[in-house]
């Protein structure tokens, strides 16, 4: 069978997502753990390939970029492969044909982020009919587009949001009924792609996984250095101003409400933006010197995590973020933090909720929240120390991309087996 000569993996990204943090951890990440393990089932080698313009030969801050991710990624092969799009998007197929024999005669697994990225290695397997595609769904692309315009649900939308939402909608569906296997972030999401789309229904779930779990050495010294005080318990929100972070209406009002019950919280925020939180804070009343409000790079932010006690996340339950998984939820936990979150949203298990290492409220509709903030408040100063051992060994399991590549292999091998 195919599985006993071997295969190679590639993983394909376009779009110019190779330049974001986020696919740096979820796909070049992914690729080099892929390359770690040698168990049975392991590629016999690893690469990525990013499909772009032809532009981006000679753009600077690209090849900057390839470059850091080939030191972040040193045994993983990665290519840019860049058509000129004004002529047709030539001669991407004749490149991506001479990339492919480059591999060998061995079959290739195309693990491809997004609708778009399978397309292109959609036509490449007509010339390699032993090759397979492998679709990987992270978020649902359809309802995502117009979320961005404001149409929280595919049924509010009407005339161009519409039409947006069916194209996008017609695109994944064909590239579902296309590929050769079909993975995605989150249960959720798995449902929805199965009951609109036709997915299979062993489509596999993998969720945004971190690469490591953050040792907690530096946390004494970093709460020093913020000023807490050992008995402070510090809730941290880590991100952007984005709107869908809902800073200004749901998080900021929860995360003042919360300390208000309880005088031992201490407000943590950690962000590239922190000028624009402190106008936040302040158009909220929250007084910005009592707070700590830090910017670290990418690298440093894990360590700033451990130095807190809890994790917030508060985003409203529309269908977008029901089906997510945020890589933040990793984030937190890979620190040790269990997590406040809105009922419905993240896509996480329920097996949290009952061991009580995640706290749903329910604060989305703009009530609630100061009873909310009293039973959180409550939840939160009991047993912190079992509940960050009990989250890192739930991460290991579930959040690693060392334990995730294992059910990726178990989905190459069957897509390998098929005829």
């Amino acid at each position: 069978m195919a599985t006993e000569q071997g295969y190679k993996l590639v993983h394909v990204t376009t779009g110019g997502e190779y330049k974001t943090p986020l696919v740096a951890s979820q796909l070049f990440d992914q690729a080099e753990w892929q390359t770690k393990n040698h168990d049975v089932g392991a590629p016999t080698s690893v690469h990525a390939w990013i499909i772009g313009a032809f532009r981006e030969y000679y753009d600077k801050a690209a090849q900057e970029k390839v470059k850091s991710l080939r030191n972040r990624c040193p045994h993983v092969g990665i290519s840019m492969i860049n058509g000129i799009s004004r002529l047709g998007n030539f001669p991407i197929i004749p490149l991506l044909k001479i990339k492919r024999r480059a591999l060998g005669t061995q079959p290739v697994i195309y693990h491809c982020r997004g609708e778009k990225a399978a397309s292109w290695m959609l036509q490449l397997r007509e010339f390699f009919p032993g090759d397979k595609v492998v679709l990987d769904v992270r978020g649902y692309w359809p309802a995502e587009k117009i979320y961005e315009k404001g149409v929280t649900d595919p049924s509010l939308a009407t005339g161009q949001d519409l039409k947006d939402y069916q194209d996008a909608f017609h695109y994944l569906k064909s590239a579902v009924g296309r590929v050769d296997a079909v993975t995605t972030v989150s249960a959720a999401l798995r449902d929805v792609l199965i009951k609109e789309t036709g997915a299979p229904k062993d489509t596999f779930v993998v969720p945004c996984c971190i690469s490591t779990i953050t040792d907690d050495g530096k946390r004494a010294e970093i709460r020093k250095e913020w000023g807490l005080a050992e008995d402070n318990v510090a809730v941290v929100y880590s991100g952007t101003t984005a709107a869908y972070q809902h800073l200004e209406d749901l998080t900021i009002p929860f995360m003042k409400e919360l300390a208000a019950a309880n005088a031992k919280v201490r407000l943590v925020f950690l962000s590239s933006q922190i000028d624009t939180i402190k106008t936040m804070l302040t158009a909220a009343g929250v007084d910005s010197d009592k707070a700590v409000l830090r910017s670290y790079k990418q690298n440093e932010v894990g360590f700033a995590l451990t130095a807190c006690d809890a994790g917030i996340l508060i985003r409203k339950p529309t269908l977008v973020n029901r089906v997510a998984n945020p890589v933040k939820i990793a984030e937190y936990m890979g620190a040790g933090l269990p997590i406040i979150i809105e009922k419905g949203v993240g896509g996480v298990d329920d097996i949290l909720f009952e061991r009580e290492l995640l706290k749903g409220i329910e604060i989305s509709g703009g009530e609630g929240m100061a009873d909310a903030a009293c039973e959180v408040s409550d939840w939160i100063t009991k047993g912190l120390a079992t509940k960050r051992r009990d989250i890192k060994e739930y991460v290991k399991q579930t959040y690693l991309w060392s334990s995730a590549i294992h059910v990726s292999r178990k989905m190459y091998r069957g897509a390998l087996e098929k005829k």
